[in-house]
């Protein structure tokens, strides 16, 4: 094809000319920001940054500070975890819990330095390997340490506590205790009890300790499951009951706790045991709660062979 010329100008150069200067206009054109949009982009970039760090904070940050100094009390306390003796019987040895340092009220020498740090607390709670192994604390109300942690400043994370009715103190008719904790995503507070969902998991470790700020104590484990807060998502049982009027109405109430169970295990409860549920969300459906139901191990108690422990075959759900 042959070029044209236009007097002494290759049409054609003159028309990529023309092009480029069109794309630089249309460049300068779109590069160019009144000063209002500018200020609008900065501060909007401003607040995404800001948002986006606030949020790693809270979900990881914050968590992962309130976990390393709750962790720091443990020195102080002197957690232990649950019976590892070979000689066939638990620890609730009565003349073992007298010999332990008191103070003039009665509790516990190990207690003292968290409790000048927060008098709220009342016992801890040991899951063997799992994350928890935390200070339990306890407020007039069920719901003030949702958002408050072992300092009492607000928290997501919270912190485990008691129910307000329940009470510790020496010859105490509480005949079940409550825990509630958080089920954070990140798998701190009560995350991991989750581990409990497997047969193999349990009979591993099939006894926790809850202390409390009087007496040292191993509880054995019979039940995790499921329940409601909500109609739509199935019957509601109300497993926080706390005060039974006869053995006959707490032994029902235990009943409906073992035909729950996700796992079949092996472990009796009678009338006159406690009996101790931890608590938290179950993100199975709206409104679900996990929990985890133990008895206190009973003095001179030999250990109870769980090797038989499997899933469930009917759970009464939730």
């Amino acid at each position: 094809m042959s070029r044209k010329y236009y007097g002494e100008y290759d049409i054609y150069e003159l028309e990529e000319e023309r092009l480029k200067k069109s794309r630089k206009k249309r460049k300068k054109h779109k590069n160019k920001m009144d000063p209002v949009s500018r200020v609008i982009l900065f501060f909007s970039v401003i607040v995404f940054l800001g948002s986006g760090g606030y949020l790693v904070y809270k979900y990881f940050g914050e968590p992962y500070l309130e976990q390393r100094e709750l962790s720091s009390y443990k020195s102080d306390y002197k957690s232990e975890d649950p019976s590892t003796a070979d000689d066939g019987v638990w620890n609730n040895d009565d003349e073992k819990k007298q010999e332990e340092e008191r103070l003039e009220d009665g509790t516990l020498a190990s207690f003292k330095t968290i409790r000048e740090l927060n008098g709220d607390v009342v016992g801890w709670i040991n899951v063997p390997n799992t994350l928890v192994d935390y200070p339990v604390v306890q407020s007039k109300d069920n719901s003030y340490y949702l958002s408050h942690n072992i300092n009492k400043n607000r928290s997501q994370s919270g912190c485990p506590f008691l129910d307000y009715r329940n009470d510790v103190k020496p010859g105490s008719k509480t005949r079940s205790f409550i825990i509630y904790g958080h089920h954070r995503r990140n798998g701190t507070m009560f995350a991991q009890l989750k581990k409990y969902n497997d047969p193999e998991f349990y009979k591993e470790n099939p006894v926790l300790r809850f202390d409390t700020i009087y007496d040292r104590s191993e509880w054995i484990i019979f039940s995790n499951f499921r329940a409601t807060t909500l109609w739509s998502t199935g019957t509601p049982f109300n497993y926080i009951q706390t005060e039974f009027k006869s053995d006959a109405e707490f032994l029902k109430f235990v009943d409906e706790i073992k035909k729950r169970s996700l796992v079949t295990m092996p472990v009796d409860v009678q009338a006159d045991d406690k009996i101790l549920l931890l608590s938290t969300c179950s993100y199975e459906k709206g409104g679900w709660r996990m929990v985890i139901a133990a008895r206190r191990v009973r003095d001179g108690e030999s250990k109870i062979d769980v090797s038989s422990a499997v899933k469930a075959a009917n759970s009464l759900m939730p």
